[in-house]
């Protein structure tokens, strides 16, 4: 059981395949092998949500033990084909389905909707005591609020940016994490006391 496990984890840093496939692959063999009385599907679920958030940070936030919670069954019914014809093609083919519909709806949830708001009439000194920074147009994408906010008032953290721009702070983290991976956003300095710095183009 430990030379399948190094043999795998070898595999795993010698591959060139892509990392959903290599991931999904790492996720299948893991579980075939089972190298714990229980648990091992979520240990192979886990190590495929740690491999795909190296390769693409924002992917941390969509673990795949989120993305089949709802697709259990056919989960299973894939695993078990897989053992039974010695081929995991099929179960690649539906996680990486499941992890495409996933971010799908992300996508849709995050999607700037266009509504009416009607705002109360406030004096200045209203504004100043109600709004300690500028919010940023309401109708902007996320990551654009963010940079937008962040470039005047870059000591806010993140929190106080989602409460600026009506955003959840898991949202928030989310796209601050992929601005960070694309090289428009770094934080500087020490976690209290630090400041958040907007790149104007990618770091090299």
């Amino acid at each position: 059981m430990p030379t399948l496990v190094k043999d795998l984890l070898a595999w795993l840093r010698k591959t060139d395949a892509h990392p959903l496939i290599a991931s999904t692959a790492f996720h299948y063999d893991f579980e075939f092998i089972h190298p714990f009385s229980d648990g091992n599907g979520r240990m192979g679920r886990l190590w495929q949500t740690l491999i795909l958030g190296r390769w693409q940070p924002m992917l941390a936030w969509l673990p795949v033990e989120t993305v089949i919670r709802q697709r259990q069954q056919d989960y299973y019914a894939h695993l078990a084909r897989a053992d039974a014809s010695a081929d995991c093609s099929g179960f690649i083919e539906f996680i990486l389905a499941a992890i495409a519909d996933s971010l799908r709806e992300a996508i849709v949830r995050e999607a700037p909707v266009e509504t009416p708001v009607q705002t109360p009439v406030e004096n200045e000194d209203q504004k100043q005591r109600s709004r300690p920074w500028p919010l940023p147009p309401m109708r902007e994408r996320t990551p654009d609020q963010i940079v937008s906010l962040l470039q005047q008032q870059p000591e806010l953290t993140l929190a106080e940016v989602a409460s600026a721009i009506g955003r959840s702070l898991r949202t928030v983290e989310r796209a601050a994490a992929k601005l960070q991976a694309d090289g428009k956003l770094r934080y500087t300095g020490p976690k209290k006391g630090g400041h958040w710095e907007v790149l104007t183009r990618p770091r090299p």
